[in-house]
């Protein structure tokens, strides 16, 4: 077996996790006789081992630095400021809850607030004959498309027909005119 397909089971041998299987009788054969694989299974063993010795610190405590001033001083604006934002949030839950519609539009500001939300003004359903008449109309659009694309196509095909004819009729004049100054 070649040493990248061995270094795969490496894991069962760190966790030492041998299972009865063939391949665990390549892998330690493989092992006993290919040094570099030994040496990189031996790395790994001490990187383990490593690992399992390292301890977590216990956290950093906060440091306090005598004769410095807090950022902010309690007797300022911020205290106030603070609870404005308060207010402020309880002020747009509130609206929130009630529904609160505000509309600014070329004829206005307005605002409105229902506990209830408002009836829909107007149906959000089409009727069989909207619904027969859109599909009619959506069925014309496609056809007539469909013609248009079909009609455009059938002209270039004319016209490369007319223009390999051209040709054709140039080459026949070009030969005859070519076989009547030989005779």
């Amino acid at each position: 077996m070649r040493c990248e397909e061995i270094q795969e089971g490496f894991v069962e041998v760190l966790y030492d996790e041998y299972s009865g299987s063939p391949e665990s009788a390549d892998l330690r054969e493989h092992l006993r006789t290919c040094a570099a694989c030994r040496a990189e299974l031996d790395e790994l063993k001490q990187t383990r081992k490593s690992l399992g010795l390292w301890k977590d610190e216990p956290p950093l405590q906060s440091i306090a630095v005598a004769g410095r001033k807090p950022l902010v001083p309690a007797a300022s604006g911020w205290g106030y400021l603070r609870y404005a934002a308060i207010a402020a949030l309880a002020v747009i839950s509130l609206l929130a809850i009630a529904n609160t519609q505000v509309k600014w539009n070329k004829e206005g500001f307005s605002f409105s607030a229902r506990l209830w939300p408002a009836p829909e003004s107007g149906k959000d359903y089409y009727t069989k004959d909207e619904v027969r008449n859109l599909l009619k109309q959506a069925l014309e659009d496609s056809e007539s498309r469909t013609n248009e694309t079909n009609y455009l196509m059938m002209q270039k095909v004319l016209d490369t027909v007319e223009q390999d004819r051209r040709m054709d009729l140039n080459l026949i004049r070009n030969t005859a005119a070519r076989y009547q100054n030989k005779n």
